[in-house]
C-alpha cells in the first residue's frame, strides 16, 4: 500500500503513454518480451512461463507501492492502442527513508522511440512532486550503455560502482542517484517527451 497520506500512484499519463496497473490482456505481450534474450540480457531473469506471466499480471493488477524493500511493477502502455510496451519497477527504501529505487524494461520493438525516457521521467516527476519522496536511485550494468545514457539524460548522477556476480561472471554495476532539488532544477520544468533516444532495460523489472 501507499505510504499514509500519499496520493495514489496510478494511473500516470504522458503525451504517448499510460502508466497503469497490469491487466489480463497484457499477459501475451509480457510473456513475449520476458522471453526475448535481448531484453533479458541485462536483467537478473532469463525467461518466464506463461503461468508465471499470468500470475505476475494478476499480482500487480491493483494496489500501490509495496512495503519498503519490495518491488512494485507498473505496466507502461501506449495511450493510442493500450498495447503493453514495457514496465517500470519501483521499490521504496527503508534506509534512507523517503527514497526509492527504480528500474525499467521495454519490449524490443518499442525500443528506440524515447518511450523509456518519457515513462521513467514521468514516474520520477510523480515520486518527487506528488508522492513526496526526496531521493531516487537506480543501478545498471556498466556495459549497458544505453541505460546509462538514459539515466544521465534524466539528470541522475553516477555515484559509484561495485562488482557483482551476474549470469556466470563478474560484472561492474553503476549506481545512480537523484535528489528532489536536483530534479526540479535540471528537469522539473522541461518536457519529458523528448526525442527518441537510448532505450534499454535496467534493474530487476
Amino acid at each position: 500500500m501507499s505510504p499514509p497520506g500519499a496520493p495514489d500512484l496510478l494511473p500516470l499519463e504522458t503525451p504517448r503513454l499510460r502508466l497503469r496497473h497490469f491487466r489480463d490482456a497484457d499477459v501475451d505481450a509480457f510473456f513475449a518480451y520476458r522471453n526475448d534474450p535481448q531484453v533479458a540480457r541485462w536483467q537478473s531473469w532469463d525467461g518466464i512461463t506463461r503461468e508465471a506471466a499470468r500470475d505476475f499480471a494478476r499480482a500487480f493488477s491493483m494496489g500501490g507501492p509495496a512495503p519498503p524493500g519490495t518491488w512494485f511493477q507498473i505496466a507502461v502502455a501506449e495511450r493510442a492502442t493500450d498495447a503493453l510496451a514495457g514496465d517500470c519497477a519501483l521499490k521504496l527504501l527503508a534506509d534512507p527513508p523517503a527514497a526509492a529505487e527504480i528500474g525499467f524494461t521495454f519490449a524490443r520493438h518499442f525500443q528506440g522511440r524515447g518511450y523509456a525516457y518519457e515513462a521513467v521521467g514521468r514516474l520520477i516527476s510523480h515520486l518527487f512532486d506528488e508522492f513526496g519522496l526526496e531521493r531516487v536511485v537506480a543501478e545498471t550494468d556498466a556495459e549497458n550503455v544505453r541505460s546509462c545514457r538514459l539515466l544521465e539524460r534524466l539528470g541522475m548522477r553516477r555515484e559509484g560502482s561495485s562488482s557483482a556476480w551476474f549470469k556466470g561472471g563478474i560484472t561492474e554495476e553503476y549506481r545512480y542517484g537523484l535528489n528532489r532539488g536536483e530534479w526540479r532544477t535540471t528537469r522539473g520544468a522541461s518536457s519529458l517527451a523528448g526525442p527518441p533516444g537510448g532505450l534499454a532495460p535496467t534493474g530487476p523489472a
